[in-house]
This record gives structure tokens, C-alpha cells and sequence, in this order.
């Protein structure tokens, strides 16, 4: 009796905290594929990218590292990264051929947390100017009431087991 409520209490904290990893590339594309694509992620869903300025396309990058697929970039072009499962955390972005003097930049469109803009700039000089968008990585949270089902859930199997 006594280890009943902190038994239930624990699973209720740790059902609400359950996260799924995911990972997309764009391997599995061919080399000329333009965008706008949509990628489906086995047990999440769709995640859609379009330009937003310029003309992207997959390209084939070989730097000395490794050879890989990636969204391709020149100076200045943008594109739009929406995510059509659940809200995605701990976005992060793996990028191929950046040299210095490049960079990206990514911010969510007007407060959606489901929407990124990402942006590749140059300095003209430096680099090559053109870049790559090799894989995104992102954690997706269940939807509470989906984590108070669980709960409730295991709550009635525990006062079961009790009788």
C-alpha cells in the first residue's frame, strides 16, 4: 500500500518525458531531384522542404571526409523545413562542404515551432560559396493526452494487481 502512490506517481513522471529520436538524409533521393520534396520518417511522419529563395536541388557532395547526398545551396538561398507530425525538439542540422567564411542560419517561421527557414550565406571571397544540407536530427514529445492515456492506463493494471 505504502508503494502504491510512488509507483504510480513514477510512472506518470516517466510516461510524460518518453521522446522519440528521429534522423532524415537524403540518400535515398537522386541526384537532380528538385525541390520541393517531402520525406517520410517511419514513426513520425512527413516532413516537407521547400525553397523560399533560389533553386535547390540534391547534389552529390565528395569533400575529402565522405561522399554524401545533400540539399544544395548557393550564396543567399533559403528554404522552408516544416514538420507535419508532432512538435519536433532539439532540432540540429548536419551541413557538408561549409569552408570558412560560410555559414548557415535557422530560425522558426513566425513562432511556429513546427517550421524552420534555413538560410546559407557567403562572404564573397571565401569558400566556394556553395554548401549543403546533409541530415537533420530531431526529438518528437507524444502529445499530453496521449502520455495522461498511458498513465491512466497503467494506473487501473497497478490497482488491479491489487485486488
Amino acid at each position: 500500500m505504502k508503494m502504491k502512490l510512488p509507483l504510480i506517481a513514477a510512472i506518470c513522471c516517466g510516461l510524460s518525458s518518453v521522446a522519440s529520436a528521429f534522423s532524415l538524409d537524403f540518400s535515398g533521393r537522386s541526384i537532380g531531384d528538385a525541390l520541393p520534396i517531402t520525406i517520410n520518417v517511419p514513426g513520425y511522419g512527413d516532413v516537407d522542404f521547400s525553397p523560399v529563395s533560389g533553386v535547390l536541388e540534391i547534389a552529390s557532395y565528395t569533400p575529402p571526409s565522405t561522399g554524401s547526398n545533400a540539399i544544395s545551396f548557393d550564396n543567399n538561398e533559403m528554404i522552408e523545413i516544416t514538420f507535419k507530425g508532432l512538435t519536433p525538439t532539439d532540432v540540429t542540422f548536419q551541413y557538408i562542404g561549409v569552408n570558412a567564411g560560410e555559414s548557415f542560419a535557422f530560425d522558426t517561421v513566425s513562432g511556429d515551432p513546427k517550421k524552420f527557414w534555413l538560410q546559407f550565406a557567403s562572404t564573397p571571397g571565401k569558400g566556394d560559396g556553395k554548401a549543403g544540407l546533409q541530415s537533420v536530427e530531431f526529438n518528437a514529445v507524444p502529445e499530453p493526452s496521449t502520455s495522461l492515456l498511458g498513465a491512466i492506463g497503467c494506473s487501473l493494471l497497478v490497482l488491479r494487481r491489487r485486488r
